[in-house]
């Protein structure tokens, strides 16, 4: 998959929740919690690093590939397999060298617009509140048209495409952990 997606700070996600309702159907509330593992040395910020992620009582592993960021927007091929045994994967990332190295926590209020594109409202503990909207594309050819749906949602939730974030959360909270 290729993950195509905006973010922006908000401060007022009350607002922001009325607005996302209009837009989307609300589908639920997830808490993700994902822990980060790098073969870097880990008193600096990783280049390159694995995700894993609790959700719903499940492990999922993450590998991103940055593709391109245009108009506000990033994307990004993503390898994403479900864990069966937590504890022997745990093992093998530390045998292969792997350290975990920072942990994100978001709870996630999600809103389908269709089928592998929805709105998030996240609330990610350190950092505060985002509006995060993304669009799965199963082909680098569909990024351009994923683009422009995700900067149209943005556009209606009254956001411009200069008020996205660059940065994405790990880089974020990493900066706060380390100033």
């Amino acid at each position: 998959m290729i993950e195509v997606e905006s973010k922006v700070s908000v401060s007022n996600p009350g607002e922001i929740r009325k607005k996302v309702r209009l837009l989307g159907k609300y589908s639920g509330i997830e808490i993700k919690i994902d822990d980060y593992f790098t073969k870097e040395e880990t008193s600096s910020y990783a280049k390159a690093s694995i995700r894993i992620r609790k959700v719903n009582g499940f492990y999922i592993t993450n590998f991103k590939q940055r593709l391109s960021y245009e108009k506000g927007v990033h994307a990004k091929k993503e390898i994403e397999y479900n864990i069966k045994d937590f504890s022997k994967f745990l093992k093998l990332m530390k045998n292969l060298g792997f350290k975990k190295w920072l942990r994100k926590e978001k709870k996630c209020e999600i809103y389908k617009i269709k089928k592998n594109f929805h709105i998030e409202l996240n609330h990610v503990k350190k950092l505060g509140w985002f509006v995060e909207i993304e669009y799965l594309a199963r082909r680098e050819s569909q990024i351009g048209a994923a683009r422009e749906a995700v900067n149209e949602i943005m556009r209606k939730l009254g956001f411009s495409e200069r008020e996205a974030i660059k940065k994405g959360y790990t880089k974020m909270l990493w900066e706060k952990m380390h100033r």
